[in-house]
């Protein structure tokens, strides 16, 4: 089988964080990953989808609408059909103020608010529909800079396996554990396995280690990536490393980071500088080295994904409205452009 099929989310109307939305909805694309090119094959109608995530065997696919909170935005529940097809199975509406990330955690989906800093679950039913949301979780608090940490921001959920997961809090510079408990399906917190960070980074996401000792943040503001390590006492980090070169002075704007699937190399993207940042990672020490920083491009690389086969990696560059594939070399991490299609201020890459 040579294609494989992926989804992208967008900014599609005023109000949210791009300067020229024009996107559709979600996007359904065919990437034949021998040649390395993209085919569009539909859209689907929903507002501002900023974020989506297909579901563990491949049925569903949930998407979030990243909206004030009058504006009643949703997630919305996709029966995933021939061909990548999408057809709604239903929605519930989002109490909270710009959703920005969603995650299936267990037998629930649980989706993170930017603005209102709080976070909801919703019950997973057995036709891939969604229950009512049957608890929301607040953060409190508030940060060292006083525009951007005026109070909490939830910028991730991000499940550990079935029943643990951390939410990356922007606002507060914390990762707060919680643990779902089977019983009631509601979710409790952990504050002893809370991870507390430096102070202004602006955690905006997180990815870790296979083996769950080790944790990679991106640091929104600070343009940095914590390394965390478990200790006897809970995480502590090891390492800080800059997203941008040495001679970089303009404004930090971490968004994306994840790591190979062969675990042997870290990516990140800065929509600072437009840039994609590609380390090594010590097999000992966890710790990262600089392999290269390549430019996304096109402009604002707000999110990318590697494909399954780590052989190809596409950027979706919002502002310039352009999925830019690259070739990779799975042995030295290393990335080559290779080519790119028009898509719609696309914002987010999920693949089927």
């Amino acid at each position: 089988m040579d294609d494989s099929l992926f989804y992208t989310g967008s900014y599609t109307q005023k109000g949210a964080p791009a300067p020229k939305p024009i996107g559709k909805g979600i996007g359904c694309y065919r990437f034949n990953h021998n040649e390395g090119t993209i085919a569009f094959l539909r859209s689907t109608d929903q507002r501002n989808p900023s974020y989506l995530t297909v579901s563990r065997d491949g049925n569903y696919l949930f998407a979030i609408e990243e909206l004030l909170g009058n504006e009643k935005p949703r997630v919305c529940s996709y029966k995933i059909g021939s061909q990548g097809s999408l057809s709604l199975i239903n929605y519930q509406v989002l109490a909270g103020d710009h959703a920005c990330y969603l995650a299936e955690c267990g037998n629930t989906l649980v989706v993170a608010n930017y603005t209102s800093g709080n976070w909801l679950s919703f019950p997973i039913m057995n036709d891939g529909s969604l229950g009512k949301c049957h608890q929301t979780i607040q953060h409190q608090g508030k940060g060292t800079d006083r525009i951007r940490q005026e109070g909490p921001h939830v910028h991730m959920v991000y499940p550990i396996d079935d029943n643990i997961m951390y939410a990356v809090d922007l606002g507060i510079d914390m990762l707060k554990a919680y643990r779902l408990d089977n019983t009631t399906n509601t979710w409790k917190a952990l504050a002893g396995e809370d991870v507390y960070l430096e102070k202004g980074m602006g955690a905006r996401h997180m990815v870790m280690g296979p083996n769950k000792d080790v944790i990679y943040v991106l640091g929104e503001l600070s343009g940095e990536i914590s390394v965390l390590v478990r200790q006897s006492n809970g995480f502590s980090s090891v390492q800080k490393i800059s997203l941008c070169p040495d001679d970089y002075k303009g404004a930090f704007s971490g968004a994306a980071i994840r790591i190979h699937p062969n675990g042997n190399f870290l990516y990140a993207s800065n929509r600072g500088d437009d840039s994609i940042s590609v380390y090594a990672i010590d097999k000992v020490t966890s710790q990262l080295s600089l392999v290269a920083h390549y430019n996304s491009g096109d402009k604002t690389p707000r999110d990318f994904n590697i494909h399954p086969s780590g052989k190809w990696l596409i950027v979706a560059n919002q502002d310039s409205n352009a999925l830019v594939v690259f070739k990779l070399n799975p042995k030295n991490g290393r990335l080559s452009y290779h080519m790119e299609t028009v898509a719609e201020t696309p914002v987010n890459i999920c693949w089927l």
